[in-house]
């Protein structure tokens, strides 16, 4: 274990609870410090829903240790836990209903790639119901009916097992933040400046428990740098520009960097190229043709600010666009570098070339 191993690091295993900005409560025994970082994490959001607590049902951290599999899971949520596991199960042979509050999956992200997600997920068996207010969920001799309206209509689906996937929530109860006057957001979240400091205080926070951008990654790079800050002089300012993510459902949602809304939302006069992947000869040869690369630039500048890849693998090609945009690299020198006849990556140049010409009129490997 590097904690543990690590002479300069004392391990003390209990509930820890803030006693002041200077003192930690372990197991009854109090503890000072300079500095205290806050890192406890996030856990699934359950939604007030009259029955649910008397209904048994399922989270990403228990979903896992079932011993039989579902014959009919019903999935409240329509995000990327949710998107991931209904797919998942499906392909294992549950019969899957997916219930989505909003009118569609994936309500941040923009429609030709949440459509196009939704109509392959329901090709797989999924049925995926948007705009859904649940009424009431219960559990009777052992099956789930979920009530609920889609589209004004009252509808009712039963199920062996449910699994709720509704978001995430801070893990900030019964640690004593309460009494310290701290500032929550969201579903109890920390909030944090810059620095990610607490109140610009002595206390600092990382992790999911900040509520940003809920990834392991993103966790690393935030417990590194609140370290860090915790003890320079200098403090350097969080920056998460430009992000990568990914959605491991089949095909892949990877993106990083403005989509249209958030390009519009800043002003930026921009510009977007859309390539199907089934024009790429890798995918061709490899008979998995669904989806597309979409890329976006300033048209001011000519630079890429931002791209959406909707293909299985898609993750792969993520770095060279978030090194593109990290670096300010102009389309023109994005369509000018050398991809490999027959690579996936392959789809990039094609897509920067795009924006000026038709590829499909050009000679292969063409520029």
């Amino acid at each position: 274990n590097v904690i543990s191993d690590d002479p300069n690091v004392t391990v003390v295993k209990g509930w820890a609870k803030l006693h002041d900005k200077n003192t930690v409560e372990i197991n009854g025994e109090l503890k000072s410090a300079n500095k205290i970082l806050i890192a406890t994490g996030s856990s699934t959001f359950i939604p007030d829903i009259p029955g649910l607590k008397e209904t048994k049902y399922y989270l990403n951290d228990t979903l896992y240790e079932l011993d039989t599999l579902p014959e009919h899971l019903i999935v409240i949520g329509g995000r990327y836990i949710a998107l991931e596991n209904a797919q998942m199960f499906v392909r294992l042979g549950s019969k899957v209903t997916l219930l989505q509050r909003s009118s569609r999956i994936l309500p941040t992200e923009m429609p030709d790639i949440t459509d196009s997600l939704t109509e392959y997920l329901r090709e797989e068996g999924i049925n995926v119901i948007t705009d859904v207010k649940i009424s009431s969920v219960s559990d009777l001799n052992g099956k789930v009916k979920v009530m609920f309206t889609s589209h004004n209509v009252e509808s009712v689906v039963e199920g062996s097992h449910l699994f709720i996937a509704t978001g995430r929530k801070g893990n900030t109860k019964d640690i004593g933040l309460e009494n310290l006057g701290m500032k929550f957001y969201g579903n109890d979240f920390i909030k944090t400046d810059k620095y990610l400091r607490v109140d610009s205080s002595n206390i600092y926070a990382a992790g999911d428990v900040t509520g940003e951008h809920l990834f392991v990654y993103v966790a690393a790079y935030q417990g590194a740098l609140a370290v860090e800050n915790a003890f320079s002089e200098k403090l350097t300012e969080k920056n998460y520009e430009p992000l990568p993510w990914v959605i491991f459902t089949d095909p892949q949602i990877a993106g990083v960097g403005l989509n249209e809304n958030t390009a519009a939302q800043t002003g930026i006069d921009y510009d977007v190229s859309i390539f199907q992947v089934a024009d790429i000869p890798r995918a061709l040869a490899a008979r998995n043709t669904k989806g597309f690369i979409k890329l976006i630039r300033n048209k001011a500048d000519d630079k890429l600010i931002g791209a959406r890849i909707l293909a299985s693998e898609g993750s792969e090609l993520l770095m060279e666009v978030a090194l593109a945009i990290k670096y300010g690299i102009t389309i023109k020198e994005l369509r000018q570098m050398f991809h490999p006849y027959l690579t996936l990556s392959e789809g990039i140049k094609l897509a920067a070339i795009t924006f000026d010409k038709d590829v499909g009129k050009l000679s292969c490997c063409a520029s």
